[in-house]
């Protein structure tokens, strides 16, 4: 009787540790499961805000003043404020990693990240066609398609760019790119990656773990 109350503290414990973590039960194969099924059953919004969290450098903090009893703070207001200075940045729809294109998922991920960067970080947002400015290489990096002259001439003559790739692995995981890539020299100034492990059983998403 005692080894099993200190077996049934033990899983207590490991379990408050793991709270951190969306569930993840019966550790089955979701092969059955296409990409938009899985994203489906994914808290998209709050992972997309880490993401741009880590990308951005001004936040909308700045911006939060006392009400007018002095008791309480008004939400953080980004949009449309005259107060701030915000960068304006480009952001491209995701590129599947297999094809090099963007496809449903890619275009989901792309509206997601530029409502992230726009909320989180108070950034201006250009959408940009993936295509018509990078490129994937066989190595998967991103290269700039047009010479950079040529892109400060036209209506995106912006330095910074947020370029998104993901891949689809094994039915079971997506791993998502993120690079802050300066338009000017090519060079990337952050990159963020978050990978997604899935669990299923029968027709049924359980759960799924971020790292």
């Amino acid at each position: 009787m005692i080894s099993r109350l200190v077996t049934v503290l033990i899983a207590a414990t490991l379990l408050a540790g793991c709270a951190s973590m969306k569930p993840q039960f019966g550790g089955g194969s979701c092969s059955n499961k296409t990409l938009p099924i899985l994203l489906d059953s994914t808290d998209l919004k709050e992972l997309f805000q880490g993401i741009a969290t880590e990308l951005c450098t001004d936040n909308c903090t700045c911006n939060v003043q006392k009400s007018a009893d002095a008791k309480a703070e008004t939400p953080p207001a980004c949009a449309g404020s005259d107060e701030l200075s915000r960068s304006t940045v480009l952001v491209t729809d995701f590129a599947d990693l297999q094809t090099f294109l963007p496809n449903q998922s890619g275009l989901l991920m792309g509206e997601l990240m530029r409502g992230s960067l726009n909320s989180v970080c108070c950034y201006k947002i250009i959408q940009a066609e993936f295509a018509k400015y990078f490129k994937l290489s066989e190595n998967g990096l991103v290269v700039l398609t047009r010479k950079v002259s040529e892109i400060k001439k036209d209506e995106y003559s912006h330095t910074d760019a947020i370029v998104g790739t993901y891949s689809f692995q094994n039915n079971n995981k997506v791993v998502i790119f993120a690079r802050k890539l300066n338009m000017e020299t090519g060079t990337i100034s952050r990159m963020i990656t978050r990978e997604v492990n899935y669990s299923c059983s029968g027709r049924s998403v359980d759960g799924y773990t971020v790292k």
